[in-house]
């Protein structure tokens, strides 16, 4: 009698979670009317289960048989049509509620092993199932339902081992005696899907992950583009009030040349002339190919060498750029930061950047040399960091070196870093 009511009360609370879960797992919120609805589609299912019990004579197989037609069926159904889900995200998230009931069952078996009580054995599986459907429902449906929301692949791809699962367990379980009999096939069925569904998942995943990366280094190019064009903005208007400034000395100029000829004092004219001569040269912007863009970025960092004191040396044997302006400025951008950046323990005396960007052939060659305060750690040809906020210019460099199509190197020699990049 007593394990009678074990085995009714296990069987109810299995169908309580499994709605409960389903529910969960499609990211049903459980506000008093969704709880209302979600415990009247567990009623539903009850009563089917009854009826179908009733109808067969009391045959308990012919209700394991019939159990996806008269619960999972009505369920999902009631899912789609109540809560507006779609049909992926319902399978799956029933699929997955009939997985989670599993724990209880391999629990029972193995208690059913130690110990020879069935009242034992059943409360020990509504043990288990309280627990697994508490942990679930609480710590885990919020997570799991933002992924059976996803696009219908992703969905796929996830739920594909609990729907193996769900068909395994039928088909050898339920409707043959295949798994009883020790079918060997039956049984190793099971690791094979699950080893093509967990390669299925890998390869998507890492798509995934793939198109993730490059929307990142999309957004970064991006804004490197913006961050360089604000610098650009920045240098123009230094240069157009150095401009403005030497419009005002040349009034001077021209006054005190003007009183030199009056004075017939050549030797200060020429000095005079000479001294505006070197602040024209220092006011101008230092074209280096070509290429503004490239202009601007030297020139920048020209400047900044200069706050630092650190000696800029510069060797430009290109006209123009064979490859995309915008990519390229990054490279360069990067490799110059991390230079700068590489040497700001190191004294005065000790800092220079040697730059030299040429073409040779069809291929241009870029190379940046400066020497280091703290040896880099380079793994598998890239420079490792594990401070925070650094790394993603070397990162960076590499992904656009490869997006054109060019090879790029990392060394270190005679206590210099030096990266070549060939495009």
């Amino acid at each position: 009698m007593i394990d009678t009511i074990l085995f009714y009360l296990h069987h109810a609370l299995t169908l309580l979670w499994g709605v409960l879960l389903s529910a969960a797992f499609c990211e049903v919120r459980f506000n008093k009317r969704n709880l209302f609805i979600v415990s009247s589609i567990f009623a539903i299912c009850a009563f089917t289960q009854v009826a179908a019990l009733i109808f067969s004579g009391g045959v308990e197989q012919t209700v394991w048989q019939l159990y996806p037609l008269i619960v999972h069926l009505p369920l999902l159904v009631l899912l789609c049509l109540i809560f507006k889900k779609r049909i992926i995200t319902a399978s799956a998230s029933i699929s997955l509620a009939y997985l989670c009931c599993q724990p209880s069952k391999w629990f029972g078996l193995l208690v059913e092993s130690f110990v020879h009580s069935s009242t034992v054995v059943w409360c020990v599986k509504i043990i288990v199932a309280l627990i697994v459907g508490i942990v679930t429902l609480r710590y885990l449906a919020a997570y799991i339902s933002k992924i059976f929301n996803k696009d219908t692949r992703s969905v796929l791809i996830f739920c594909s081992i609990p729907l193996i699962y769900y068909m395994f367990d039928y088909v050898v379980g339920i409707y043959t005696d295949l798994w009883v009999s020790h079918y060997r096939l039956a049984a190793e069925f099971l690791s094979f899907a699950l080893c093509i569904s967990f390669m299925l998942f890998c390869t998507v995943y890492y798509k995934e992950y793939e198109k993730r990366m490059e929307a990142e280094h999309k957004e970064e190019i991006i804004k490197i583009a913006v961050e360089q064009q604000a610098k650009e903005v920045e240098t123009i208007k230094k240069s157009n009030l150095e401009t403005s400034l030497l419009r005002h000395d040349m009034r001077l100029l021209l006054g005190n040349l003007s009183l030199c000829i009056e004075q017939d004092d050549k030797e200060q004219a020429l000095k005079t002339i000479s001294g505006f001569v070197k602040q024209v040269e220092s006011a101008s912007l230092h074209r280096y190919c070509k290429n503004d863009t490239i202009n601007y970025i030297l020139a920048n960092f020209q400047s900044r060498c200069k706050e630092q004191e650190i000696d800029f040396l510069i060797t430009i044997e290109v006209e123009d750029l064979p490859v995309d302006e915008i990519l390229f400025s990054s490279i360069i951008s990067n490799a110059l930061e991390n230079a700068v950046n590489a040497q700001e323990g190191l004294p005065v005396t000790e800092r220079f950047i040697k730059l030299m960007l040429k073409n040779s052939g069809d291929k241009l060659l870029l190379s940046v040399k400066n020497p280091f305060d703290k040896t880099p750690v380079i793994i598998d040809g890239i420079p490792i960091t594990h401070q925070k906020g650094h790394g993603y210019g070397t990162q960076s460099i590499r992904y656009m070196t490869e997006k054109l199509g060019g090879k790029y190197q990392f060394s270190l020699k005679d206590n210099m870093f030096i990266l070549r990049v060939v495009l």
